[in-house]
């Protein structure tokens, strides 16, 4: 493989990584920001055992969300390691097939 082929799939990963990272901050805001405002609004305006149960189940669907933004972030930093750990394999086999002789 070219090193610039080997230089452009490492690219590419770690670009797809951020977005993937930037996706999960999005979503996360989006949860916390958006999602809590409304549910704080709702029980604002209704008070009752109801709103109560209503709010909790709300916060774990919230939590939930929460932690799969977390997963996305996890797997982005995977991708990356991986990534680098490839690019260091490729041109290590690249600098050694230079000196290779038959």
């Amino acid at each position: 493989m070219l090193q610039s082929e080997i230089e452009m799939h490492f690219t590419e990963i770690m670009d797809l990584s951020q977005q993937l990272k930037a996706l999960a901050k999005k979503i996360k805001n989006f949860s916390e920001v958006e999602l809590m405002g409304k549910i704080s609004e709702m029980k604002a305006g209704w008070n009752s055992e109801c709103a109560d149960l209503l709010a909790g189940k709300e916060g774990k669907i919230v939590e939930g969300i929460r932690t799969e933004a977390q997963k996305l972030t996890v797997a982005a930093e995977e991708m990356e390691e991986q990534a680098k750990n490839m690019y260091r394999s490729e041109m290590t086999n690249r600098r050694i097939a230079a000196f290779r002789s038959y």
